[in-house]
C-alpha cells in the first residue's frame, strides 16, 4: 500500500511540473509582436504544435532584450548590442528548429527582423 502511495504521489508531481516553459514576459504589446513575427516565421518554416510556443517564447524574450537596448544605448553601441543580441537570438533557435527549418530561419531573419541602420 505504502509503494502505491509513493507511485500515485510521484506521478501527480511530475505531471504537475511537466509545462511548456511561460516567458516572463507581462507587457501585452510585446507578446502582439512576438505573436505576428511567429506567425510570419510559420508561414515559411511549417512550425510544428510544439515548437510554435517555444518559438514565440523565445521571440518575446529577445523583444524584451531589445527593447532594453534600444533604450540604454544609442548610435553605434546600440547597432552592435542588437547584432550581438540577435545573434545568441538565432543561436537560442538552433535549439528549437530543425536544420533544415534553421537555415531557412537564418535566411528570413533580415527580412523579418531587420535591424535599423546607423548613419
Amino acid at each position: 500500500m505504502k509503494t502505491l502511495i509513493t507511485f500515485l504521489f510521484v506521478l501527480t508531481t511530475t505531471s504537475i511540473f511537466a509545462q511548456f516553459p511561460q516567458a516572463s514576459v507581462t507587457d501585452i504589446n510585446v507578446k502582439l509582436r512576438a505573436d505576428k513575427i511567429t506567425a510570419e516565421y510559420n508561414k515559411h518554416l511549417g512550425l510544428n504544435g510544439i515548437q510554435i510556443p517555444l518559438f514565440k517564447n523565445k521571440v518575446a524574450h529577445y523583444l524584451v532584450l531589445a527593447d532594453e537596448i534600444k533604450r540604454n544605448n544609442e548610435g553605434r553601441a546600440e547597432l552592435d548590442a542588437l547584432v550581438e543580441m540577435q545573434a545568441n537570438e538565432s543561436l537560442a533557435m538552433n535549439d528549437i528548429l530543425t536544420l533544415y527549418q534553421y537555415r531557412l530561419y537564418k535566411k528570413l531573419k533580415p527580412k523579418i527582423q531587420p535591424l535599423k541602420m546607423v548613419e
